[in-house]
C-alpha cells in the first residue's frame, strides 16, 4: 500500500480567529472589570497607608539612609500600579454592578476554610505585634550552670508560633509547642549570647 492509498481521519481545522488561549490555571473566568476595580481600590488604599506610615518613621542620618525610604518607594510604585489597574477597569465598565459583584466576591472569599484560616492568621499576627509592643519583662532563673533568662518576647513568640503551627500544620499540640519552643529559644540564645542583643532590642 502506497502513501497515496493511505487514508487518514479528518481532523477539525480551527481557524486563527477561533483559537482561544487558556493559561495553566484557567483563571480567565475568575476576573471581571468590577473585581479589578475593587482590587485596585483596596491595593491603592493599602499602598497609601504604607506610604504615610513610612513618612512618619524617624530619619537618624539622611534621607538616603532613612528606614522608611524603601517602603515609601515600594508603596508609591504599588499605588501607581493600582491607579493603572483602576483606570483600565473603569474603561472596561467596572462601575456596572460594582457593589453587587464586590459583595459576592467578598462573601465567597470569606466562606472558604482556607480563607478563614488566613483571616485568623492575620488576627494572630496583629495580636502578637500588640502584645510584644506592650508587654515587657525579663525573668532570670538560676540554674547550677548558668542563669537562664526568659523574656516576654520569647514567651509571647512561643505561644503565637504554637497557635499558628497548630492552625496550619494540624499536628498534636505538644509537638507544635516543642518545635516552637526549641526554635524560638535557639534564636533568642544566639542573639542574646552571640550578639549580646535581647530580642527584640527595641520596638
Amino acid at each position: 500500500m502506497t502513501d497515496e492509498d493511505t487514508t487518514y481521519p479528518d481532523t477539525e481545522q480551527v481557524s486563527a480567529g477561533e483559537m482561544e488561549f487558556t493559561d495553566e490555571e484557567d483563571t480567565g473566568g475568575q476576573s471581571s472589570p468590577a473585581k479589578d476595580l475593587g482590587s485596585a481600590c483596596f491595593i491603592g488604599a493599602f499602598a497609601m497607608a504604607v506610604a504615610i506610615m513610612s513618612l512618619q518613621l524617624d530619619v537618624p542620618d539622611s534621607v538616603s539612609t532613612a528606614p522608611g525610604l524603601l517602603p515609601f518607594i515600594t508603596s508609591v510604585s504599588l499605588f501607581f500600579m493600582a491607579l493603572l489597574l483602576g483606570f483600565k477597569a473603569l474603561k472596561a465598565g467596572g462601575t456596572q454592578n460594582f457593589v453587587k459583584t464586590f459583595s459576592a466576591a467578598t462573601a465567597t472569599w470569606f466562606a472558604g476554610s482556607e480563607e478563614q484560616r488566613s483571616i485568623l492568621l492575620v488576627a494572630i499576627v496583629v495580636a502578637y505585634i500588640v502584645l510584644v509592643g506592650n508587654i515587657s519583662f525579663d525573668l532570670r532563673l538560676p540554674t547550677p550552670l548558668f542563669i537562664f533568662r526568659l523574656s516576654s518576647y520569647e514567651v509571647i513568640s512561643v505561644i503565637t508560633v504554637t497557635l499558628i503551627m497548630k492552625l496550619f500544620w494540624r499536628a498534636p499540640l505538644t509537638r507544635c509547642f516543642l518545635v516552637s519552643f526549641f526554635t524560638i529559644e535557639t534564636l533568642a540564645t544566639i542573639f542574646r549570647y552571640g550578639f549580646g542583643i535581647l530580642m527584640p532590642e527595641s520596638f
